[in-house]
């Protein structure tokens, strides 16, 4: 189910404290605000007094060129700035390379419950570090079961039916040098653009994979911190399916298929799966031939282009 997202201020606090060195200095009673935009906003237009375009769902950040602008204003202008700035809605701002806000910014946030920061990192850094994190958690987002691996520079998800072999499959593939995303529940979210990524559901699960019989695996102890990836772009899509439910089974690569994500249409393949059948050498061949087609090289179409090129008439 496609969610719809949105992070409290309380919580962005939580999360992000520690990565970008913040404190909170005032209108702590405004932590229930709600982030819903992922991008930043610099309030330099809006001190200056032109509030058309306000990004009243963002988070704001005032770094040097909005604090220099401030301190240029004589007393009486500066507050005449902050007051009418601070009427306006947002969910809380962030003041950057750890400056001091005025103290009319403490006393008016703290009366309006509006939440305001200091972060002692330099501004480049907080915005990076705030957009990578609400991107994250703001994109719309599905999760989906299977398994999520790099094969090779290749994102793959495995699909199949529960007991058809998804994670004896990735647990193949980590041993011939791929890299283990996600086990069982695939958390897939579209940041923007055309990409779609995928993670572990709960990062309490990364490196983590479930053998039947074995139990839970980690996966960085045994192989490295090589064979775990954090996020991956999914690029194909793998159906595992036992050989006597495949209705057709595909022989030359002619006819593709596609499988919808968030409304997306990533390549898939339909692979059966039999006793005997080494599936994460199938896999592993599938990504390589995926890549391969993305340079514009088709070994089907190559065959198939030679054989009307031999059966026409000259």
């Amino acid at each position: 189910m496609t969610k719809s997202k949105s992070v409290t201020v309380s919580r962005f606090f939580k999360e992000m404290e520690k990565s970008l060195k913040l404190q909170w200095v005032s209108g702590r009673s405004g932590g229930d605000r709600e982030i819903t935009e992922g991008s930043i906003q610099r309030p330099g237009l809006a001190l200056a007094g032109f509030f058309d375009y306000f990004a009243d769902k963002r988070v704001h950040i005032i770094g040097m060129a909005e604090y220099a602008y401030l301190n240029s204003l004589s007393e009486q202008d500066r507050y005449n700035a902050i007051s009418k700035y601070l009427e306006e809605y947002m969910p809380c701002i962030v003041f950057a390379r750890g400056l001091s806000p005025d103290p009319l910014f403490i006393e008016l946030s703290n009366e309006i419950g509006l939440p305001v920061f200091i972060s002692s990192m330099v501004t480049y850094h907080v915005i990076n570090g705030i957009v990578i994190y609400l991107e994250r958690e703001l994109s719309p987002s599905i999760t989906v079961v299977g398994n999520l691996i790099e094969v090779q520079g290749t994102g793959v998800l495995v699909r199949g039916a529960s007991g058809v072999g998804k994670s004896e499959c990735a647990l193949a593939l980590i041993r011939r040098g791929s890299a283990l995303i996600a086990d069982d529940v695939v958390k897939i979210s579209h940041p923007g653009g055309s990409s779609l990524i995928g993670c572990a559901a709960m990062e309490e699960m990364f490196g983590f994979i479930e053998i039947r019989g074995l139990g839970l695996i980690n996966v960085i102890q045994l192989f490295g911190v090589s064979a775990f990836r954090q996020r991956k772009e999914i690029d194909l899509v793998i159906t595992l399916k036992p050989w006597d439910q495949v209705v057709k089974v595909e022989r030359t690569g002619l006819e593709t298929e596609n499988y919808r994500l968030l409304g997306f249409d990533i390549p898939h393949i339909t692979l059966p799966v039999a006793p005997g059948r080494e599936t994460a050498n199938l896999v592993e061949i599938a990504a390589q031939e995926f890549r391969m087609r993305a340079l514009g090289l088709h070994a089907g179409k190559v065959l198939n282009e030679a054989i009307i090129k031999r059966i026409t008439p000259h």
